[in-house]
């Protein structure tokens, strides 16, 4: 099964407690994710899609869809 940048949304979704995500929101200014929520993201994001990220590259995540990119870029 091919990654979608809908698996992703979902995962944001779940973990951030809402509703709705878009691909070009930001993830602390428009969605409110504060730095534990980043950790928790990350950590759910390597679980979820069997992959583990560099600390370099996750910090680079500003929003959604750059997180599909580096996930996607992991698969």
């Amino acid at each position: 099964m091919a990654l979608t940048i809908e698996d992703v949304t979902s995962l944001v979704c779940v973990q951030l407690g809402l509703r709705r995500v878009a691909e070009q929101d930001r993830l602390i200014e428009d969605l409110g994710a504060e730095s534990v929520d980043l950790v928790n993201l990350t950590a759910a994001a390597e679980e979820c899609f069997h992959i583990t990220f560099d600390e370099e590259e996750i910090a680079g995540v500003r929003t959604v869809r750059e997180l599909y990119d580096l996930v996607a870029k992991a698969v």
